[in-house]
């Protein structure tokens, strides 16, 4: 298991014997191994929110696109308020990676060190 990398990739998918998964899927993967399967489920967690706080983000900078003309001081407040949320949600992403990372290299360890009483 690696995390796909590349000039165009996020550093949140997973490259699983030439297939691709989001943290989700391989979430399912790791029926054994309980500490790569939850570094996978709070990354699955903090993506979701991370959508819906910069689409929250998005709207905020349209409605204060829509009302700058109109009312200016409300149109420039619902413009920061979501560049500050679009900027939340980017800066949760890099939570996303390292959450990744962590359970790929924890998926790693249960596959290929054997546990303490024998079994893999």
């Amino acid at each position: 298991m690696a995390v796909k990398e590349g000039h165009w990739t996020d550093g949140a998918k997973i490259l699983y014997h030439g297939r691709t998964y989001r943290p989700a899927g391989a979430k399912e993967l790791c029926a054994t191994c309980w500490e790569a399967r939850d570094h996978f489920e709070r990354a699955r967690r903090v993506r979701i929110r991370s959508f819906l706080i910069a689409n929250l983000g998005v709207f905020e900078v349209a409605l204060g696109a829509t009302q700058f003309e109109d009312v200016r001081a409300l149109g420039v407040f619902h413009g920061v308020v979501g560049g500050a949320l679009m900027s939340w949600a980017a800066e949760r992403e890099a939570k996303v990676r390292r959450e990744v990372r962590a359970g790929v290299e924890a998926f790693n360890r249960c596959q290929f060190l054997p546990s303490a009483d024998g079994t893999p």
